[in-house]
């Protein structure tokens, strides 16, 4: 039996609402070489018996696994996997009909890009489409330092052999998984951004990027991991770069919610945020922009 051109692989954890909406935009797909691999990363909720239609119909591959977090469950599908092209997919995201026909297409025509991505746009739990994400006309892994390009990896398609080859994601990194492997495909192959559509990207309550302080904390790890790699005459520019992102995109959320915590007379709630940016400190005590924008949320919120 010949292999299929992509393998989609999805990890699902406590989204048994949004699962099916997922697996249908997968179904609807134009390019139609594909395999389906679902791990239940041990989800607490009924996900498997709203799975098991779709297993005895023999349209997903189900594999279940005690709960060890995103990363190790795409890991998980990977190992499974026998497409040409890998695509993960999160549990409560869905594509535009055409994500992977155009992305296929688009990495058969370019031989020397690993992978290739999209943008995407949010969506809400009623499927009301929101704004659009930003395009990143190039990435590099300098260029990385200074943004994470791709909101998930439901917006990527990635060759099979390179993410096989670099061991998959590192699963000691939680939230900035993604990130991590973005450097380490970077080191290896051209990465490429398309200006269309590939991902319609789900708000809701239940978002792991919704932890912030952690998450944070996991970026700033993920910057000082490669970090490493880089000349030491590069690395404070980069380093600075890389905290004024993560200030702006995470920090700053801390911050404002520390002061409104303060103004409420919680000071204890307030202290525990504020530790949450405690690694960026040294972009706070040093760099005038983190440092100008960390006392204006103190003080403005």
């Amino acid at each position: 039996m010949a292999c299929p051109r992509v393998s989609v692989i999805i990890p699902t954890y406590r989204h048994r609402d949004f699962i099916e909406r997922t697996l249908a935009s997968v179904f609807a797909q134009t390019l139609a070489d594909y395999e389906v691999i679902v791990v239940n990363d041990g989800s607490p909720d009924d996900t498997r018996a709203v799975l098991a239609p779709y297993v005895e119909a023999e349209r997903i591959t189900y594999i279940e696994q005690a709960n060890q977090g995103q990363s190790r469950a795409r890991n998980a599908g990977l190992a499974r996997a026998a497409g040409e092209y890998i695509a993960f997919l999160d549990d409560d995201d869905v594509w535009p009909s055409d994500k992977l026909a155009s992305q296929v297409a688009f990495l058969d025509s370019q031989p020397a890009v690993g992978m290739v991505g999209g943008t995407f746009q949010r969506i809400d739990a009623d499927d009301t489409r929101g704004t659009l994400g930003p395009f990143h006309e190039s990435i590099t892994f300098e260029t990385l330092f200074t943004a994470n390009p791709f909101h998930s990896p439901g917006q990527t398609l990635i060759r099979a052999n390179l993410l096989k080859d670099i061991g998959g994601l590192n699963s000691s990194i939680w939230g900035a998984d993604d990130w991590d492997l973005w450097f380490r495909i970077a080191k290896r192959a051209a990465i490429v951004m398309r200006n269309e559509v590939a991902l319609y990207y789900r708000l809701h309550p239940g978002n792991a990027s919704k932890q912030t302080a952690r998450l944070l904390r996991a970026c700033c790890e993920t910057i000082e991991l490669h970090l490493r790699t880089v000349d030491r005459s590069m690395r404070s520019a980069l380093r600075r770069r890389s905290q004024r992102t993560i200030y702006a995109g995470l920090g700053c959320h801390l911050v404002s919610a520390a002061r409104k915590e303060a103004r409420r007379g919680r000071f204890v709630a307030a202290m525990s945020l504020l530790r949450g940016v405690l690694p960026l400190r040294r972009g706070i005590l040093f760099d005038d922009y983190v440092r100008r924008e960390f006392l204006r949320d103190v003080v403005y919120g």
